[in-house]
């Protein structure tokens, strides 16, 4: 196959009814992609199924103004300072190349250097204030760690991680379901740029696409390739996150999950993949200690190294959490079934105070379920 312009392959990119799995197909037969791109009947990539019916119409309808169309997008990634990248260049993602529906162009504001450890976090749209809690100490400590913190820029659990990321300052990786000219949710805007600043703002469909619902999970495929896991803080039992995580198993990534109440329906997707096998995260070294040796050198933790080192988080205590600390006071670690006869409250928040706890860097767990007080830097 000869080599294909940039141009005619963000073309392809453009015509309706054709995906990444079509176009390669029709690549692979063809071996030419102004060719497929311009002057390929409709009725040939149909009948070989690489466009379905719905979208015959409008497939014909695009190409005539396909040059026109394809120009404009050139011009306005050069004007935004957006990278268009075919998945024949040599810097396209190895993480996303090995996939066998990576996309064929990729639109990219920001770096994505090789050699990063990166992780995903994903979870609700509407999370709890505990969903909130967890994921901005897990964010943060892994921008900490120098590892990217990838997710989907959506309300919620995304939002929080990237912007616990870019508080700690580490690098976050936005993938979007829309294009990067029409950022969804529009609420983001200010933390999209600042994603761009200091990490990448990554998407597959055309600058101007509106967010559609069938993008989303088409979005989801991206956040699981470009990481080596993916960590759900908060879902419920059918949710997007729960794709994501599914996305990673077919792709070989590790699964992870925050468990949460029994009772809460927001967290019923998390203890349901922790039952079906899900490494359980309780802090930050749950996550490293599932990770290859590889990994953990390439951010600088000592494989044995069973806990994370850094600094215990005190501010903004909850009272259930200040409460546990009073409890903990001392060198010598408690058992959990004598923190519950202890503690003022029942079982139920007390495992919540000291997930949270654990979370900040403020206390330490110990094979059968032992805690204790993690030591305070001095002022």
């Amino acid at each position: 196959m000869k080599p294909d312009s940039l141009f005619d392959l963000v073309a392809l990119n453009l015509l309706p009814g054709m995906g990444p799995i079509s176009i390669r197909r029709a690549l692979a037969r063809y071996r030419d992609a102004a060719e497929v791109a311009f002057r390929l009947p409709v009725q040939e990539l149909r009948l070989m199924g690489q466009v379905p019916a719905k979208h015959v119409d409008e497939f014909v309808e695009v190409r005539r103004t396909l040059r026109r169309r394809t120009e404009r997008e050139l011009r306005l990634a050069e004007r935004h300072g957006i990278r268009v990248v075919p998945f024949t260049a040599g810097d396209y993602p190895a993480a996303l190349a090995e996939l066998p529906d990576a996309p064929v162009i990729l639109y990219q504001r920001g770096e994505l250097p090789e050699g990063v450890l990166r992780l995903g976090v994903v979870g609700s749209r509407s999370p709890t204030s505990y969903g909130l809690k967890v994921v901005r100490g897990l964010a943060s400590h892994l921008a900490a760690r120098g590892i990217d913190v990838v997710s989907g820029g959506a309300r919620g659990i995304d939002t929080s991680a990237h912007e616990a990321a870019l508080i700690e300052g580490g690098r976050t990786v936005a993938v979007l379901g829309s294009g990067l000219l029409r950022p969804y949710p529009e609420e983001n805007e200010v933390l999209f740029e600042r994603i761009a600043g200091s990490g990448a703002l990554l998407s597959e469909f055309p600058l101007g696409q509106k967010p559609k619902s069938e993008n989303f999970p088409r979005r989801n495929r991206l956040i699981s390739g470009l990481s080596a896991a993916v960590i759900v803080v908060e879902a419920a039992e059918r949710s997007g996150s729960l794709i994501t995580a599914g996305l990673a198993l077919e792709q070989g990534r590790e699964v992870m999950a925050v468990p949460g109440r029994v009772d809460s329906h927001k967290s019923a997707g998390c203890n349901r993949l922790i039952q079906q096998g899900a490494q359980l995260v309780q802090n930050i070294g749950d996550i490293l200690d599932e990770l290859s040796p590889l990994y953990l050198t390439a951010v600088g933790r000592d494989p044995a190294e069973t806990a994370s080192a850094a600094a215990p988080n005190l501010s903004g205590l909850t009272t259930d959490e200040s409460d546990v600390i009073g409890l903990l006071v001392g060198t010598e670690p408690v058992q959990l079934d004598r923190l519950a006869e202890m503690a003022p409250f029942g079982i139920a928040r007390l495992q919540t105070a000291l997930f949270g706890l654990e979370v900040r860097g403020a206390i330490e767990q110990s094979p059968g379920r032992y805690y204790v007080l993690r030591p305070q830097e001095e002022p």
